[in-house]
């Protein structure tokens, strides 16, 4: 069982926060350690994991970073550990990137290279907005889930520089 079903939702890259908490709060409820002092050590045991996976996964997909992921791997367009192949040409540019950052003799020159990251995101960001949206993954093109596959990676790899960056 994932998380969306747990909680009674559709599978999508965003979620109504407020039937995610009643959901969540339903569950919560009803599997509250107190209502199982007197029963069984399995009872017991149950409800506690029961309430444990709700808290996980009312922290994951209350968390837009974690839910792309989520949605791609439950979905079979990620795989654990996958080894993605970002293209040549944008590795060339995060190459040119950190190359200028390194360069950067001044605030100036490298609040300029953080711009550059800015803008590039936000680039990545623009054509799959309106399918990170949708109410369902039953409404995203297969060409649509694998932009946001795409970007999901080239966005981790911008944030490991932008780290980077600021260490």
């Amino acid at each position: 069982m994932n998380f969306f079903e747990l909680f009674g939702l559709p599978i999508a890259f965003k979620v109504d926060i407020v039937q995610l908490r009643a959901a969540f709060m339903h569950i919560q409820k009803a599997s509250h350690p107190d209502k199982f002092v007197q029963g069984t050590e399995m009872e017991q045991e149950l409800a506690l994991e029961q309430s444990a996976m709700a808290n996980k996964g009312f922290s994951l997909l209350n968390n837009q970073e974690k839910i792309i992921p989520y949605v791609l791997e439950i979905t079979g367009h990620i795989q654990p550990d996958e080894k993605y192949n970002l293209a040549p040409d944008f590795l060339m540019e995060m190459m040119e990137l950190n190359e200028g950052w390194m360069d950067a003799a001044t605030e100036e020159a490298k609040q300029s290279i953080l711009n550059q990251i800015n803008t590039l995101v936000n680039d990545i960001f623009s054509p799959i907005k309106a399918h990170l949206e949708a109410d369902s993954i039953l409404v995203i093109p297969q060409e649509a889930m694998l932009q946001i596959k795409d970007y999901y990676y080239k966005k981790k790899y911008l944030d490991r520089i932008l780290e980077d960056f600021h260490h």
